[in-house]
């Protein structure tokens, strides 16, 4: 059979990479912490900016800060929901391109989103923590370094329970066990 001249030419659309299972869930990860961390961002961000009988016999902020303040939490959650994944992926990236000599970059990759599934269950306890923090300064009046001591060395235990293991996931998959 003949072809039709009259047919129009085949064009190629261009293939645009579809994110993976993983890649997508990392991404719905970090998306869900960020939810989680706005709750108690937003519960200080109102008692810095709002003293209504606070312990901390702080003033009221002028407005112009309370604007700039707001502006500032809408933009770094703006931010980190647009690209929080992707500059987590790039630093991952950048300290591949520097440190790894043995695996390849997408075994780095998959190691940050084995370490992300868990950020969603952090990010609770992170969250409570923060509340605890907030509650404790502003309402119950107590001393910045008093409670930010305790309460600071809780969230950084916490955070290392994170980039421990993925540090070791980098360190196995460069120096594998023989």
């Amino acid at each position: 059979m003949n072809q039709n001249p009259y047919t129009p030419p085949e064009s190629q659309q261009p293939v645009i990479p579809a994110l993976n299972v993983d890649q997508a869930l990392a991404r719905r990860n970090v998306r869900i912490a960020l939810l989680i961390l706005l709750m108690p961002a937003v519960y200080n961000f109102c008692c810095f900016n709002f003293p209504m009988g606070s312990a901390t016999r702080q003033t009221s902020v002028p407005a112009v800060f309370v604007i700039a303040n707001s502006a500032g939490l809408i933009s770094v959650a703006a931010a980190i929901w647009f690209f929080g994944y992707l500059a987590l992926e790039l630093i991952v990236r950048l300290i591949h391109s520097i440190v790894a000599r043995h695996s390849k970059v997408d075994q780095w990759r998959h190691a940050l989103h084995v370490t992300l599934m868990r950020l969603p269950v952090f990010a609770i306890f992170g969250a409570i923590l923060w509340v605890i923090w907030v509650a404790a300064f502003y309402q119950a009046g107590i001393g910045f370094y008093t409670i930010s001591w305790p309460i600071g060395l809780a969230a950084h235990l916490l955070a290392a329970g994170l980039y421990v293991p993925l540090i070791y996931r980098f360190y196995r998959l460069e120096y594998p066990v023989r």
